[in-house]
């Protein structure tokens, strides 16, 4: 790999690379993106930086991971095995991106995120009121995996999970150790935090809130300004709208009344 030296009008100097031989599908001689230090990008494997994107401070690409268009890594941002990294993406901190992920569009991740195996993120910008930065997409140890993907301006955070084919779309959020899987479909300006669980083709959208130790599996639908909270549980099959459930109940969508699982163990 040979290098240019450019400086930025903000005096941040990088290094366009140039391959010094041909590997994988890049020629000898071919123009590369910019680093900043000499280990931005590994020399074992076929991994290589494109177009005019960066990988600046102790960022690394390696394995065969693709860095291309304008997308930027920083801080301790890592990339490894076939992913890709693309379009206007933006890494920092100590994200780590590995297997066949895709990460692209305007997504932002930071702090401590991982997006490994298949997963897709491809979100849209999230601002700060002052309408300057850009608020992460996924951060505070939050990880997207095993095939989920990611769209819109969503919010995935604090140690929560998307997984398993799972959808996150539109405005939704999942915070808090939430856990999204199993083919969910999580939309609107849903939030599902506090440890909920939403399993097996559940789609979630609306303004719905589900909070502390919920579970939602089957093939429900939760519409409009439904409210789950405590430990309740919540399957069957059908769509429910402005539901409200609390406390240990359990309701089946398609039966008429919800019921108390305290009340069934006492034989009432």
């Amino acid at each position: 790999m040979q290098k240019q030296a450019y400086r930025f009008p903000n005096g941040l100097q990088v290094y366009r690379i140039k391959a010094l031989r041909d590997f994988g599908h890049i020629k000898k001689g071919q123009i590369g993106g910019f680093v900043e230090e000499y280990d931005n990008l590994s020399h074992d494997g076929l991994c290589w930086i494109a177009d005019n994107a960066m990988a600046l401070g102790r960022s690394q690409v390696s394995g065969d991971a693709l860095l291309r268009d304008r997308a930027r890594l920083s801080g301790r941002a890592c990339m490894t095995d076939r992913c890709v990294v693309k379009d206007d993406a933006q890494l920092s901190d100590f994200v780590f991106v590995y297997g066949h992920a895709i990460v692209g569009a305007q997504s932002v991740l930071a702090e401590v995120a991982t997006v490994r195996d298949n997963a897709i993120v491809l979100c849209r910008a999230r601002f700060s009121v002052s309408g300057k930065t850009r608020i992460p997409n996924v951060r505070g140890n939050a990880m997207v995996r095993d095939g989920a993907r990611l769209e819109g301006s969503v919010t995935v955070r604090d140690d929560a999970v998307v997984a398993d084919h799972a959808i996150v779309r539109d405005y939704a959020r999942v915070i808090e150790k939430a856990y999204i899987g199993n083919e969910a479909i999580l939309e609107g300006r849903a939030t599902v935090g506090e440890e909920a669980v939403i399993l097996h083709e559940t789609r979630v959208g609306g303004r719905t809130k589900i909070y502390g130790h919920v579970l939602v599996t089957g093939k429900v639908t939760v519409l409009g300004k439904s409210y789950l909270t405590c430990r309740a549980r919540l399957g069957g099959h059908g769509t429910i709208y402005d539901t409200k459930l609390d406390g240990d109940t359990c309701e089946f969508v398609g039966r008429r009344q919800a019921v108390d699982r305290r009340q069934a163990a006492d034989g009432r």
